[in-house]
């Protein structure tokens, strides 16, 4: 039998994670659950006084770990996380992958749009340790489709819908209640706090939120006369009773979309997506991370790399994706007439999800108890 190891590092992992667990505990599966539930993501080793646990092992056996700092009460076979390309959880994985763990990273993001930094990030991807997981559980077709296009192993993916939204049950409302999504972009982000700016004096009576990303918050300081939604539970409690959500349509736009509410998305050239797809722009401080990270020789090597057939026919899916959600969702405009308008959202749905039915944790277990049959 499976021995699960799951890791959650900050609030927006253990959201990803938790039903998972929840889906172990109702098949009696055994598992041990580390999770830190605030908003900055920490260490376990560094902060385990902030991280608490659920298991349902009870065993005098004890197996230490270095990069979680204690000793666990079984040797695990399975680990499973979400944001395998950050740290800790790098680290993490290395370790139990060592210890001879299969090794299962849920996705944490719907993948819409591919650009210039989508090829570079799933190239990092699949540069050691990450390349060490062993499948990557991903939302839907369009979502594995877009990194397949940006160089992604398909075969290391098996979609099987986004287990975050599997016990998503809000009761909602509409009241005077607009959010404006940010984006941690240096080619979105001041365009759309603008639109923050602008949206929020033509509405003086609504109340008007910005939701940043959330490492756009640490990035930028004009936050001035911005009520910022800074943790997810907030998000939650506002979104239930918004009636326009304001933002490009990625994989953010997920939440609101199932729960019905009015959508606004941002034409793609207005707000700077198609600035992602200048390759020009990377030259200077863009390249020169990405350099040390991919190890690039000089920028002909990075152009080389990116490819004009790439951002070709990058820009045709994304063109075709837009016209397609341009038909069921409203369209943002500087005028601020969006408000007289609703959104089609049903159609769209398949984007984030190929199944929607609240059964991803299930197919998740299925894969890896029934399908796999790893020990």
């Amino acid at each position: 039998m499976n021995r699960y190891l799951i890791i959650a590092t900050d609030e927006r992992s253990y959201l990803d994670l938790i039903n998972v667990v929840l889906e172990l505990k109702k098949r009696n599966l055994p598992y041990f659950f580390l999770y830190n539930n605030s908003p900055t993501k920490l260490y376990p080793n560094v902060h385990l006084e902030h991280f608490s646990y659920d298991t349902n092992i009870k065993s005098n056996s004890s197996y230490l770990s270095k990069t979680l700092g204690f000793n666990l009460p079984f040797k695990p076979t399975v680990l499973l996380i979400t944001n395998e390309n950050w740290e800790p959880e790098k680290s993490i994985l290395l370790e139990f992958k060592q210890w001879g763990c299969y090794i299962g990273c849920i996705e944490n993001s719907s993948w819409t749009y591919n650009n210039i930094k989508t090829k570079l990030e799933i190239a990092s991807r699949k540069s050691f340790p990450s390349n060490c997981i062993d499948v990557f559980f991903d939302h839907s077709s369009w979502g594995a489709q877009t990194k397949k296009e940006a160089g992604w192993w398909g075969q290391k993916s098996v979609i099987v819908g986004n287990p975050k939204f599997d016990k998503l049950k809000f009761e909602t409302t509409e009241e005077n209640v607009i959010i404006v999504y940010g984006s941690l972009e240096k080619e979105h982000h001041d365009k759309i706090i603008n639109v923050y700016h602008s949206i929020k004096s033509s509405f003086p009576t609504w109340e008007v939120y910005y939701k940043p990303h959330p490492t756009e918050i640490k990035d930028y300081s004009d936050w001035e006369n911005c009520d910022l939604i800074l943790t997810q539970k907030e998000f939650f409690n506002i979104l239930q009773k918004s009636s326009y959500n304001i933002g490009i349509f990625s994989s953010i736009m997920y939440y609101p979309l199932k729960l019905n509410k009015n959508i606004v998305a941002f034409n793609l050239e207005d707000i700077g997506v198609d600035e992602e797809l200048n390759i020009d722009n990377f030259k200077g401080e863009e390249f020169n991370f990405w350099k040390n990270i991919l190890n690039f020789n000089n920028f002909e090597d990075f152009k080389n790399f990116i490819s004009t057939e790439y951002i070709i026919n990058t820009k045709k899916r994304n063109k075709d994706f837009q016209n397609h959600f341009k038909k069921n969702l409203i369209s943002y405009n500087k005028d601020n007439t969006f408000i007289t308008n609703k959104s089609n959202n049903k159609d769209l749905l398949k984007y984030f999800d190929d199944f929607n039915d609240g059964k991803a944790s299930q197919r998740i277990i299925n894969y890896i108890e029934n399908e796999q049959k790893i020990f």
